[in-house]
């Protein structure tokens, strides 16, 4: 009786033997290859520098392996995680830093009423949208990825 780790070996071999194997760094699709843009959608809602770190990480790291040209990044903050869009938070100079590599930073409306901050309050470049959670419906509607971090 074959174990699982000998019908692995033998499916990889029978594949490579008929070609049909492509080494991993040789499978690394583009939107240039005829799909459109890579359309991300990150949503965070914790205020957590933490958190942000890794959010900011992934869509710059995303950004920087695909490229700039085939990608569309969006980073939605409702909630608690509109802490983290204020210009004094301890992510202001990362957000900044996102958005001068065009990942477009979006504050939810609603919150900012109900805990009475002002645009003037965010960093500066900050797009605010009625809701948060309507743009991330919206984005998904249109066939965008949807991450939580």
């Amino acid at each position: 009786m074959k174990t699982l780790l000998q019908t692995v070996v033998m499916i990889l071999a029978l594949g490579i033997a008929a070609g049909g194997a492509t080494p991993v760094s040789a499978q690394q699709p583009t939107a240039a290859q005829g799909k459109g843009k890579y359309q991300i959608v990150f949503h965070v809602s914790e205020s957590n520098p933490q958190q942000w770190n890794i959010t900011l990480n992934n869509a710059m790291a995303f950004q920087r392996n695909l490229g700039k040209e085939n990608t569309e990044i969006e980073i939605v903050a409702n909630g608690p995680g509109l802490n983290m869009l204020k210009a004094e938070s301890k992510v202001a100079d990362r957000i900044t830093q996102a958005l001068d590599k065009n990942i477009d930073v979006v504050a939810c409306g609603e919150t900012m009423e109900t805990t009475k901050v002002s645009k003037a309050d965010l960093v500066g470049g900050v797009r605010v949208v009625r809701g948060g959670i309507i743009e991330i419906a919206d984005r998904q509607r249109a066939g965008w990825v949807y991450i939580r971090p």
